[in-house]
C-alpha cells in the first residue's frame, strides 16, 4: 500500500499530494520499527546477496553527515553571519542546529529527521540526479528551514573587536608583570604549539629588562617587540581564566594585542616577502583569537602562516649543508607548531586545512627536552640521521587498513619532542577523518563502504594511542600520578574527540533510514554509535567531581584551556543527540548517560563565571535542553533549579558597589603599562574567555623581581649554564638594522654574553 501511495502521488495535483504526504507520514515509522523487528529475528533474516545488502544499495550520506554538499542559508547576508562563517557537518555547532529544529518542530514533523529518502551510490550523473531528487523530497517532506548557524555559535567571532584604540606601541610593561605572563605562555602553551624558538625568546626577554634595570634603555626591534607583546596577551588571557591571586586587570591583553598591532599588523606585511618573524607573529595571533573565542580569524590566519611556511620551505627536509643540526630541529618544531594549530582549527570549524602531509618531508620532532636543542646534543645521540616523516603515511585508506608505520613507540622518552610528534600524529588521524568522511565526494559511496573506512579510522586510532611513550600512556596509567598529567589528558581530549568525529555518522536513526538492512550491517551501527556516545561520557570523567570556582582553575591548567569550551559542548552535544533518538544505543545505561550530561552542563554554568565563551554556550545548550525535557522523559528539575538560584547570585553580585566601581568606564592604572586610555569597548567582556574584573588598587605584585636572577628559573638543563643572553641590535627581527646576521645565529643563540659589557643604545 505505502509502495501505491508513492507512485500515485507524482501524479497528482498538490492538495492531493499533500494528503497522500501526510498518509505516508503517518504510517511510515510503523513500518521501519517492524522492518528492523523482522530484521533483528534470527529465522527471518534475509540472505546477504548483492541486491538485498540495504547498505550497499545507499549513499553514505545516509548518516548522520548528509547534505555535505549543499549549503542550507546565506552565510553572506549580514555582518554577523559572515563573522561565524561556514562550519562544516562535524561541527558540534551544526548538531546544536539539529537538535534546536527538532526540538522546535517534532510536535509537527516527528518522523522528518528519522526518514529518508535517500539516493543510491555511484559517480553517474543517474545516480547524481537521484541524490539530489531525494535530497528534494526530504525537503519537502520537512519545509520549515534550521535556525542560522550564527544564532547556535558559541565562538565569539560575531563580538566587535576593536583594533586600533590608543595605546603607545613601544610601552611594555613592568617586569613584575610581564615575567609571570611569559613563564605562563610557556608553561601552557609553548609545548603544544611551538611556534618560537624558546631559548632565543628567552634571552631576548631578559636581555631586554635586565637592560631596562640597568638604566641603560633601548628600542627593541618591531617585530620582536610584536611577538613579545601577543605572548603577554596570550597570557594574559590565561591569568584571568586560571584567576590568579596575582592578575592584573582584565582588559590588558586588548592592550597587548593593540600594540602588536600598531607595531606590526599595520603595516602591509602581507605584501611584503615573508620571513620566519613574519610566519612566527601570524602564527602567535591565530593562537590569541583561538584563546579569545575569535575562531573565524584563527583559522584564517593559521592558514596564512601556513602557506609563508610553505613559501620558507618549512615543510620539507632540510639538506642545507650550512644548517645547523639545532637549527633544523627548530625549523622542525615551528612548522609542526603551526602544522598542530590548523589541524585544530580545521577539526573545530569543519574547513578544510592547508597543512597537506602529502606535501611534506620534514621529519618530526627529534625525543628531546626543548632544553636539549644543542648542536653537541644531538649530533651525540642521533648523529646526522632524520627522524620519522610522515610523508609515507599518507596514501589513504585500504581494505588492508591503514599504515601504521609512522605511529609512535612505548620505548621512547616523554618529552617536549615526542608529546608535539604525538600532537602531529594524531592531528593527522583527525585530518583522514574530515578528508574521508566529512567531504561533498562522499555522497557517492556506499553506507557500507564508509562502514569500512570508520573501523579503519578507529582501528587506527586505538593504535596511536596504545603506542604513545609510556609517560604519555592515558589508558593504562595511574591518574594519581602528577608528572605529564597535563600532556596526558590534552592526549586524551584529543583521542576521545577525534573518536567522536569517526563514530558521529552512525549516531542517528540508520534502522528507519536502510531498508532491508543486514543484520551484521545494524550491529555494526549500533557498537559505532555506543563508541560516540561512550567517548562523550569520558570527556565528562576528565573534570573534577566537585563543583566550585577553586577546580575551574584545576580545569584549565590541567588540559587544553584554549578549546575546553569547545571540548565540553563536544561531548555535551553528543550526549544530547543520543537521548533525542529515544536511548536505541543505550536502552538499558540511561542511568550513566543522565549523569554525564548534568555534569557537563553545570560546569559550563560554572564557567560562565569569568568565560565569555562559556555563558554563551551554557546559555544555547540549556534552552535545547529545557525543550527536549518538555517531550522527553527526563528529569531536569535540579539543572532548573540551579539555573534559577545561580542567576539571583550573579544578580547580587553584579549589585555590588565594589563591581559598580570596578565596571565604570573611567581610565585606570593598568599592568599593561603606566595610563590605559578609555575606549568603546574597554570593559566587554566578551573579548576574552576569562573577563571577571578585578580590584584596581590591588598592585599586581608585591615586590620586585630581577630579571637576571629569574632567568635561569626557566631552564633545568646543565648545559644552560653555558647559554649567553643575546645582543638585540644584531638580529634580522629588525628590518631597519645597519648591522646583518644570519638567522640561524638568532636561532641557535650563539649571542655575546651580555652581562660583562655595556650594553648599546639603539637610535
Amino acid at each position: 500500500m505505502a509502495g501505491l501511495l508513492q507512485r500515485l502521488r507524482d501524479r497528482v495535483g498538490a492538495e492531493d499530494k499533500q494528503q497522500i504526504e501526510e498518509m505516508l507520514s503517518n504510517v511510515v515509522d510503523d513500518i521501519a520499527d517492524a522492518a528492523a523487528a523482522v530484521q533483528k529475528s534470527p529465522n527471518k533474516q534475509k540472505p546477504d546477496e548483492e541486491d538485498e545488502r540495504g547498505e550497499a544499495n545507499v549513499s553514505a550520506e545516509v548518516g548522520s553527515n548528509e547534505d555535505l554538499d549543499a549549503m542550507d542559508e546565506d552565510i553572506m547576508r549580514n555582518e554577523e553571519t559572515r563573522a561565524t562563517g561556514f562550519l562544516g557537518k562535524n561541527s558540534e555547532i551544526q548538531w546544536l542546529r539539529k537538535l534546536r529544529h527538532d526540538a522546535d518542530n517534532s510536535r509537527d514533523n516527528k518522523e522528518s529527521s528519522f526518514t529518508g529518502p535517500y539516493g543510491p551510490p555511484g559517480e553517474t550523473e543517474e545516480a547524481d540526479a537521484m541524490r539530489l531528487d531525494a535530497m528534494q523530497r526530504r525537503k519537502e517532506r520537512n519545509p520549515v528551514p534550521r535556525v542560522s548557524t550564527s544564532s547556535l555559535s558559541f565562538f565569539l567571532d560575531d563580538e566587535p573587536f576593536d583594533l586600533d584604540f590608543e595605546v603607545d606601541p613601544y610601552e611594555l610593561p613592568p617586569f613584575e608583570t610581564a615575567e609571570p605572563l611569559f613563564r605562563l605562555y610557556m608553561e601552557s602553551i609553548h609545548d603544544s604549539f611551538p611556534v618560537l624558538a624558546k631559548k632565543s625568546i628567552t634571552g631576548h626577554f631578559y636581555h631586554y629588562y635586565a637592560a631596562v634595570g640597568r638604566d641603560m634603555p633601548y628600542k627593541l626591534p618591531r617585530k620582536l617587540q610584536a611577538m613579545l607583546n601577543l605572548i603577554f596577551a596570550i597570557g594574559s588571557v590565561y591569568l584571568h581564566l586560571i584567576e590568579a591571586e596575582w592578575q592584573t586587570d582584565d582588559r590588558d591583553h586588548l592592550i597587548y594585542h593593540s600594540r602588536a598591532w600598531k607595531l606590526s599588523l599595520k603595516d602591509p606585511w602581507w605584501f611584503s616577502h615573508p620571513d620566519l618573524p613574519q610566519l612566527q607573529i601570524t602564527g602567535l595571533l591565530a593562537i590569541y583569537y583561538l584563546s579569545i573565542g575569535h575562531i573565524n580569524r584563527s583559522w584564517v590566519l593559521s592558514g596564512m602562516a601556513l602557506r609563508f611556511g610553505y613559501s620558507l620551505g618549512l615543510h620539507l627536509r632540510n639538506e642545507d649543508r650550512s644548517a645547523t643540526p639545532s637549527k633544523k630541529e627548530l625549523y622542525s618544531r615551528i612548522w609542526w607548531g603551526l602544522y598542530t594549530v590548523e589541524q585544530m582549527l580545521s577539526a573545530i570549524t569543519g574547513r578544510p586545512g592547508v597543512g597537506g602531509e602529502m606535501y611534506c618531508s620534514v621529519p618530526l620532532p627529534l625525543p628531546l627536552d626543548t632544553e636539549d636543542i644543542e648542536d653537541a646534543i644531538i649530533l651525540s645521540r642521533f648523529g646526522s640521521q632524520n627522524n620519522t616523516s610522515l610523508s609515507g603515511n599518507t596514501s589513504g585508506p585500504s581494505s588492508k587498513g591503514i599504515s601504521t608505520t609512522s605511529l609512535g613507540s612505548t620505548h621512547q622518552p616523554a618529552n617536549s619532542g615526542t608529546f608535539i610528534a604525538s600532537m602531529v600524529k594524531i592531528g593527522q588521524i583527525t585530518q583522514n577523518v574530515l578528508s574521508w568522511l566529512y567531504t561533498p565526494t562522499l555522497a557517492s559511496k556506499s553506507w557500507e563502504s564508509l562502514q569500512q573506512l570508520i573501523a579503519e579510522l578507529l582501528e587506527e586510532v586505538e593504535c596511536w594511542a596504545s603506542t604513545l611513550p609510556q609517560g604519555f600512556q592515558f589508558l593504562y596509567c595511574n591518574r594519581e600520578d602528577q608528572r605529564y598529567q597535563r600532556e596526558r589528558n590534552i592526549l586524551e581530549i584529543q583521542y576521545l574527540t577525534t573518536k567522536i568525529l569517526i563514530s558521529r555518522p552512525c549516531l542517528c536513526r540508520l534502522d528507519r533510514r536502510i531498508h532491508n538492512q543486514t543484520q551484521s550491517s545494524n550491529d555494526f551501527n549500533q557498537r559505532t554509535a555506543a563508541t560516540c556516545v561512550d567517548s562523550a561520557r569520558a570527556i565528562s570523567v576528565l573534570l573534577p567531581d566537585g563543583l566550585g570556582l577553586d577546580k575551574v582553575k584545576d580545569i584549565y591548567e590541567k588540559n587544553p584551556w584554549w578549546s575546553m569550551v569547545h571540548n565540553i559542548m563536544q561531548g555535551l552535544t553528543v550526549l544530547m543527540l543520543e537521548i533525542s533518538y529515544e536511548w536505541i544505543h543505550f536502552p538499558r545505561d540511561r542511568s550513566d548517560v543522565i549523569p554525564s550530561l548534568k555534569k557537563l552542563v553545570r560546569w559550563l554554568r560554572v564557567m560562565r563565571a569569568n568565560n565569555a565563551m562559556a555563558r554563551r554556550a551554557y546559555s544555547i545548550a540549556f534552552d535545547i535542553l529545557k525543550k527536549q525535557a518538555a517531550r522527553i522523559n527526563i528529569d531536569i528539575s535540579d539543572l532548573v533549579e540551579e539555573d534559577a538560584a545561580a542567576d539571583t547570585m550573579g544578580d547580587i553580585a553584579r549589585s555590588h558597589p565594589v563591581w559598580k566601581t570596578q565596571n565604570s568606564g573611567d581610565p585606570e592604572q593598568s599592568a599593561a603599562g603606566s595610563q590605559v586610555y578609555a575606549h568603546e569597548y574597554s570593559y566587554m567582556e566578551s573579548y576574552q574567555q576569562g573577563a571577571e574584573p578585578m580590584d584596581p588598587t590591588r598592585p599586581a605584585f608585591g615586590h620586585a623581581v630581577d630579571p637576571i636572577l629569574n632567568f635561569p628559573d626557566l631552564f633545568t638543563s646543565p648545559v644552560l649554564g653555558q647559554f649567553t643572553l643575546p645582543n638585540l641590535f644584531v638580529t634580522t627581527f629588525d628590518q631597519e638594522n645597519p648591522l646583518p646576521l644570519a638567522m640561524d645565529d638568532f636561532l641557535t643563540g650563539d649571542f655575546p654574553d651580555f652581562l660583562n659589557e655595556r650594553l648599546p643604545r639603539s637610535d
